[in-house]
């Protein structure tokens, strides 16, 4: 709206308060460019199979039926049924909680294990190269006598 009265001043009316309806609608089925350039490209022609939809403010009968049905469901829940659909969810999201804690111990104690037992078998290796190569064996300079 501060657009609207920078553009044609102060004394321009509110539109977001006026009904606007249309003059004459689109006889063709290519869009109207300057309808298009009016709503930024969200409205590309007013015909008269989708003016309807444009000017609608009641939802249709199927969707108000859908919503009639959810209402219904929501007053009919008891505030003791509520209580007990919380305490429900709860006692999951807490089970969900211990099921996520003690995977993630034993996942910390699995990967621990492997990696001192990873170091273990590095030595074993070089131990094993040694004997057979004599590869990583250090020679005694020392002097016999």
């Amino acid at each position: 709206s501060s657009g609207i009265n920078a553009e044609y001043g102060e004394d321009t009316p509110q539109l977001q308060n006026l009904v606007l309806l249309p003059l004459m609608t689109s006889t063709g089925t290519g869009p109207d460019t300057t309808l298009e350039q009016l709503t930024e490209g969200r409205i590309p022609y007013l015909a008269q199979e989708s003016l309807p939809n444009y000017l609608r403010t009641k939802l249709d009968l199927e969707i108000e039926k859908k919503e009639h049905h959810v209402s219904t469901e929501v007053n009919r829940i008891t505030e003791q049924n509520l209580q007990q659909q919380i305490c429900d969810l709860n006692n999951l999201s807490d089970a969900l909680s211990d099921i996520i804690q003690t995977s993630r111990d034993s996942w910390e104690e699995y990967s621990a294990h492997s990696r001192s037992s990873e170091n273990e078998n590095k030595e074993l290796i070089k131990l094993m190269s040694a004997l057979e190569t004599g590869k990583g064996l250090r020679s005694s300079n020392r002097k016999r006598g």
